[in-house]
């Protein structure tokens, strides 16, 4: 049962997501209500009598916290990197025009940056880096299929703003970047070194964001 949900569930949950984010036009508050359900609401209820014991952010030992700061400040600078190199292939004017259309303007992006940053980042976190790998159990499945889902929701987001392939390139990545947030919590068992690498991650991305809004 736990495995068979750990494997349909995210695909079902990306796949509605996906239209929401596609084809439906709805501002990003209704799409971050859709998907606090999908990838919270519904999981807790579910399987609450777990305890969720990845929660437990305790048993994080000091030196999985240091390796998830050095990680975490790596990989944001590795994505401004990132996006300064491949600047001429991105429709920054279509993508500043899509996240105006959604809602996310000068004005209400600090409060949204916030958000992502201390909210939509555990969120991200509970889900992928821990209700699914404990869904799978010790199989190694939980170093493929979780880390697999979390690049495609994330590439369903930016479908429309990179060629065929930048995509495959981020697919990569996020691939490679949501493996290596699990393997950091391997020895403790809990999502907080993933978390702080989430939210450097993030950082990144919402520092290219203030660029692309202010001043580009």
């Amino acid at each position: 049962m736990q495995k068979w949900f750990g494997a349909v569930f995210p695909i079902l949950s990306i796949l509605l997501l996906l239209w929401i984010e596609q084809s439906v036009g709805v501002t990003y508050g209704v799409k971050t209500v859709a998907k606090v359900i999908l990838f919270l609401a519904i999981p807790l209820m579910l399987f609450r009598a777990t305890r969720f014991p990845f929660l437990r952010f305790r048993k994080a030992d000091r030196k999985s916290i240091r390796l998830a700061f050095i990680l975490g400040i790596s990989i944001m600078a590795l994505i401004i990197g990132a996006f300064l190199l491949l600047q001429p292939h991105i429709d920054i004017a279509s993508l500043r025009d899509d996240l105006l259309q959604s809602g996310i303007t000068p004005a209400v992006f600090p409060f949204i940056a916030l958000y992502i940053l201390l909210g939509n980042s555990v969120i991200e976190e509970f889900f992928f880096r821990g209700l699914l790998p404990s869904l799978f159990g010790e199989s190694k499945i939980r170093f493929i299929l979780p880390p697999f889902f979390f690049s495609i929701y994330h590439i369903a987001i930016f479908l429309p703003w990179f060629t065929l392939p930048i995509l495959l390139l981020a697919v990569g990545g996020l691939w490679a970047g949501g493996l290596i947030f699990q393997l950091v919590n391997e020895k403790c068992r809990t999502i907080l070194p993933s978390w702080i690498i989430h939210m450097f991650a993030d950082l990144g991305i919402l520092l290219i964001g203030v660029y692309i809004l202010y001043f580009y």
